[in-house]
């Protein structure tokens, strides 16, 4: 009798054991888990990493305006926790096409094609395109003037499509288009050397890059065409979930107006380059 006794205990003290471990998450649970017991919601955002100043390498940490932007957005979303994956540009948006993403930033800017294949939050700064030419340029002053231009760019960007949208428009006179896997700053010394006339980019980047790298022979010249949109978006997926995008429209609007966004444009870009309060809309 005592010998079934013992025995019949300690298959109870085992059982209780094994439930125990049963109950611990994880270590791939344990990141998605509350000290309540609820799970949060793991979100994958891509950036590339190497877009200066809004996305880059510092001291190997992941930095930038927009990544910074980001951080705080989802600090105020406990239910849930961001992920972030360092990607090629193009893969950003394939990653968004076939939902391996939710997210994306990269300075995107707004332009047609984009806006029927994703979603788009409030802009979070307000970074219209321009032209990056040589001082001595007095003639582009507006997109009809492109042509017969040596236009240097990278696949797939803002000032690609804007370059390849005017050579649809402009058969009989287009820019000749150059495409290459160069940094932007490397592009601006090419410029200022005379091998290519021009690059369209952010303003930001333009004269954040000129006065960074002394580089005194160029000048940016401002122009806007019909559907010009001066902001620059976090990216969603068309699939995302409605609740998550609302969530972090809700936080831009909040950081917008306690001053974070301020803030951290400051801190990353050297200014106030917060959108203006009427274009926080996201149609």
């Amino acid at each position: 009798m005592k010998k079934t006794y013992v025995i019949a205990t300690v298959m109870l003290l085992l059982a209780a054991l094994i439930a125990g471990c049963g109950s611990k998450a994880t270590p791939s649970e344990e990141g998605s888990q509350e000290s309540g017991g609820a799970k949060k919601k793991t979100i994958v955002l891509a950036t590339s990493g190497v877009s200066n100043p809004f996305t880059y390498q510092k001291d190997g940490q992941l930095t930038g305006y927009d990544v910074e932007v980001v951080k705080a957005i989802f600090d105020g979303l406990p239910d849930y926790e961001l992920k972030v994956e360092v990607t090629e540009f193009e893969s950003i948006l394939n990653g968004l096409d076939n939902d391996r993403y939710q997210l994306g930033v990269n300075n995107f800017s707004s332009n047609s094609e984009r806006r029927e294949k994703y979603l788009f939050s409030y802009p979070i700064i307000e970074n219209a395109n321009v032209f990056v030419v040589r001082k001595d340029d007095e003639k582009l002053k507006a997109l009809e003037d492109l042509g017969g231009y040596k236009a240097i760019t990278e696949v797939g960007n803002s000032g690609a499509t804007i370059l390849e949208n005017y050579n649809k428009e402009h058969a009989d006179n287009p820019a000749e288009i150059i495409y290459t896997e160069e940094n932007f700053i490397k592009q601006f010394e090419n410029i200022e050397a005379g091998k290519y006339d021009v690059r369209i980019i952010s303003r930001i980047s333009a004269e954040k890059g000129i006065a960074e790298y002394g580089l005194t022979g160029l000048k940016v010249v401002p122009f806007s065409n019909a559907n010009s949109d001066p902001g620059s978006y976090i990216l969603f997926s068309k699939t995302v979930d409605s609740e998550l995008y609302d969530a972090v429209n809700r936080r831009i609007k909040e950081m917008y107006d306690d001053g974070t966004l301020q803030k951290i444009s400051e801190e990353q870009l050297g200014g106030n380059y917060i959108p203006k309060k009427e274009l926080l809309v996201t149609e």
